[in-house]
């Protein structure tokens, strides 16, 4: 053995220029201890070895030594002589060391100072010139002991060795040892480096060790007459594609770059409900734990980072496509706990491997989040929801009998977006720009301009009890049945999701203008109208941003000034008066940001086209009014999210009995068109316009030979209604671009097919589709009737009681605002 001279001698450092953090715990009545010495590099091995021969001259022969160490292996662990240690009596001590390394500055730290951090974990070279030149940065780390009868026990509960062994194997429980004092140390030392987040390390192994894993991979091998260890050398393979290498500095690194992304174009202040975060953190300490969010924008994942981080939750888990994993960006985040998944899963062992992941970090308490869409929203509304995260999420759950996993909607919005440019041209049919560092760079620029606030709003969370037989019996035979309970679940996220959504002063804006489009507004006409549609929704108690709720006219100016500057907008001013529209080439831009909050105005747009049907009809208005009220909620049903039927109608009469108490008398006694002009502000030409005339498009698509070829080519009919709604615009058949686009198309597509309007007798066939035009023909002529309704009078609210806010005030308290 070295001496300490020669010791000293060879590194750079002195043991009294080193914090020792903890303190070696004693044994009651002197018995023995075992220091497991855990290091990762050479240098830190020279360290631990010069602490350790100081302490063993100190000791006496009451203490010994076993040696563990991080191969380059990932997740691997190299044990000397550690199994002939653990053969004493239960009541020996284990006392887990390591090493430390602190960053330059816990407060405030550059990017430059958290690479180098970054950069000095699992570097020899950096680590030993550190030594030389700031040997404070270095600290050894007494981890919390456990006796070894104690560390039996644990290990008895759930353990298997590297072959699939009983747990009673003497390797197997040096391995077990040897990865509780590396976890240990790695947790301990948060101590030293002031990283506070919650993050799991050695997953793969702890993972591989246990006994249910390796009995699927067992199954799956029987199952397909393939040899244990070919199974086990993928699951190896699919555990290091899944399983993210996360680490302190790189958590801290991914943060930086995060927070440096959003202050590109966002103002850096997350807006939130903090109590309401609290509460959800609180969730996440105790309970499995998933942040289903919409998305809108390449950087949904990285603002949930940021605003979990900021909270100190444990180490969220973003879930994404593989996709996004390319050179730099994918190699920052994986080490920073983001998942990447294969978009296509046909291996029984990647599904296991998933699964087993999944049920690890929800039972050690790490939060999930992944998109609740599964891509982001082209259009600005909800998409349908995707099931197949959350299916593995349950399925995981389920396996571990979780009682309590509850399921967060988060809704992320913004005042203004980037990414619509590229969104409009996809609509067009163009093909979406493969992910890459060039691709990363230009999005990079693109948020280089003001783009106001990020925002978060919170919705009821969803619990879901997987031991329940109609779940846990579901999964376990493969039924069908769990994927309607799947359905449901993503549906009521969803709606919860919608719920929190709030109205923003841009989406007001946009409503008003593709409304009146091809109109233009005066600044009269647009404050009389903004303020009126402010007021309908505040009497309703519905979710507004803060601006909202303080909206007079110069914020109605500010916000002008802010769309016509990302060039939504357009301001000409060679007139007496300044008039206001949709700028040219905009009406997609414009109609994103309508659709942020279009969900809140569709119960109350169908009970405007139901009266207008109604005033036509000759006899039995008001069951006309409620056919036609049913037949647009189903015409519909591709675009947005309903409740139960019974609540719809109950909302539908809630609304009316706003505006008149009588409201059926009125419908019965051929008086609807005056409930309806009484009805202000309307909006139905605004929210469902585009959408009837995208389907009209198809519908003419569908009868017309010279367009398609085969109508069961849905790509074909998609393209045909691309090209023939370019020339209906040009014919203005249709009021504005925002009625051609690709989305609307396919919805229209899946309607028609879920009407049998696709395939079937020619003669039928034709007379069906026929039909269906002048359904919506007429729907386009009463839209057009309320057009001309809200354009020749003053929008505003004639509601038969003043409204009454939700602190019991007729002034705008907001208190249903969100910050």
């Amino acid at each position: 053995m070295t001496s300490n001279d020669d010791q000293a001698n060879r590194l750079p450092f002195s043991l009294k220029d080193i914090e020792i953090v903890g303190a070696a715990p004693e044994q009651p009545g002197h018995g023995r201890r075992l220091f497991v010495l855990f290091s990762e590099t050479a240098t830190e091995r020279d360290v631990l070895k010069t602490f350790a021969e100081k302490t063993l001259q100190q000791d006496g022969g009451a203490l010994s030594l076993a040696w563990v160490r991080e191969t380059k292996e990932r997740d691997s662990l190299q044990h000397d002589g550690l199994a002939d240690d653990l053969g004493g009596t239960e009541n020996l001590l284990i006392v887990p060391v390591g090493v430390a390394w602190k960053p330059k500055s816990q407060q405030q730290q550059s990017w430059r100072q958290i690479m180098g951090w970054t950069h000095l974990i699992g570097s020899d070279f950096r680590q030993r010139r550190v030594l030389k030149t700031r040997p404070e940065r270095c600290a050894i780390v007494f981890g919390e002991a456990a006796t070894l009868g104690e560390l039996r026990l644990r290990h008895g509960r759930h353990a298997a060795d590297d072959t699939g062994t009983a747990p009673g194997n003497t390797n197997a429980f040096a391995d077990y040892v040897a990865l509780q004092a590396a976890l240990t140390i790695e947790r301990d030392a948060r101590a030293v480096t002031g990283e506070t987040i919650k993050y799991p390390r050695f997953v793969t192994r702890a993972l591989w060790g246990r006994k249910t894993f390796q009995a699927q991979l067992e199954r799956v091998a029987a199952e397909n007459g393939r040899p244990i260890a070919e199974v086990r050398e993928e699951a190896r393979r699919c555990l290091k594609e899944l399983v993210p290498n996360s680490r302190a500095p790189h958590i801290s690194a991914a943060w930086a770059f995060s927070r440096a992304v959003c202050r590109l174009g966002y103002e850096d202040k997350l807006c939130y409900d903090k109590q309401k975060v609290a509460e959800i953190r609180r969730m996440a300490l105790t309970r499995p734990l998933a942040l289903v969010f919409t998305h809108k924008t390449h950087i949904d994942g990285v603002a949930i980072m940021l605003a979990t981080r900021d909270e100190s939750f444990p180490l969220v888990h973003m879930i994404g496509g593989e996709n996004m994993a390319f050179a730099g960006v994918g190699y920052l985040m994986r080490r920073a706990g983001a998942v990447f998944i294969r978009r296509s899963i046909d291996s029984p062992v990647y599904k296991i491997v998933m699964r087993q992941y999944l049920s690890y970090l929800m039972e050690k308490r790490f939060p999930v989040s992944w998109a609740l869409e599964g891509t982001r929203s082209r259009n600005g509304k909800l998409m349908p929801p995707r099931f197949g995260i959350l299916k593995y999420v349950v399925e995981a759950a389920a396996k571990e009998n979780m009682r309590d996993l509850t399921i967060v909607p988060v809704s992320i919005y913004y005042d203004l977006i980037a990414e619509l440019s590229d969104y409009a041209t996809e609509q067009t049919g163009a093909k979406k720009r493969k992910e890459s560092l060039a691709w990363m760079a230009d999005y990079l620029r693109s948020l280089r301009k003001p783009l106001g606030r990020i925002s978060f709003g919170f919705g009821e969370p969803v619990v879901v009890d997987t031991t329940k037989p109609e779940i846990s019996g579901a999964i376990a035979a493969e039924d069908e049945s769990f994927s309607v309970h799947l359905q449901k679940l993503a549906f009521e996220a969803s709606v919860s999701a919608n719920a929190v959504t709030p109205i923003t002063p841009s989406s007001l804006f946009t409503l008003i203008l593709t409304g009146a489009s091809p109109r233009a507004l005066t600044e009269k006409e647009i404050n009389r109208r903004i303020l009126a549609l402010r007021d309908w929704a505040m009497a309703r108690s519905l979710p507004v941003t803060e601006e909202i709720a303080k909206l007079d006219v110069p914020r109605i100016r500010m916000v002008a000034g802010a769309m016509i500057e990302m060039g939504v907008i357009s301001r000409y001013d060679g007139g007496p008066e300044p008039v206001y529209g949709v700028a040219p080439g905009k009406h997609f831009e414009a109609s994103y940001y309508r659709n942020t909050a279009i969900h809140f105005f569709v119960t109350k747009a169908i009970a405007e086209l139901a009266l207008a049907k109604a005033a036509a009809a000759k006899t039995e208005a008001l069951s006309v009014f409620w056919a036609e009220a049913a037949a647009l909620r189903d015409l519909f049903k591709f675009e947005f999210f309903y409740p139960p039927l019974d609540q719809f109608n109950a909302d539908i009469e809630v609304e009316l009995r706003r505006y008149d108490p009588d409201w059926a008398s009125k419908i019965q006694g051929a008086d609807a068109m005056t409930l309806l002009a009484s009805m202000g502000p309307l909006v139905s030409h605004a929210v469902l316009r585009p959408f009837a005339e995208a389907y009209s498009i198809v519908a003419d698509v569908l009868l017309d030979a010279r367009m398609i070829t085969d109508a069961t080519d849905k790509q074909g009919v998609v393209e045909a209604a691309l090209k023939y709604g370019q020339q209906a615009f040009l014919q203005r058949r249709i009021t504005g671009e925002e009625s051609i686009g690709k989305l609307m198309f396919e919805n229209a597509f899946n309607l028609a097919a879920n009407r049998n309007l696709i395939a079937g007798d020619d003669a039928s066939l034709k007379k069906a589709r026929q039909t269906f035009r002048d359904m919506l023909d007429d729907l386009t002529n009463r839209l057009r009737a309320v057009a001309d309704i809200a354009s020749s009078k003053p929008s505003t609210q004639t509601v038969t009681e003043p409204p009454v806010y939700s602190n019991g005030s007729a002034d705008h308290p907001g208190a249903t605002t969100t910050h």
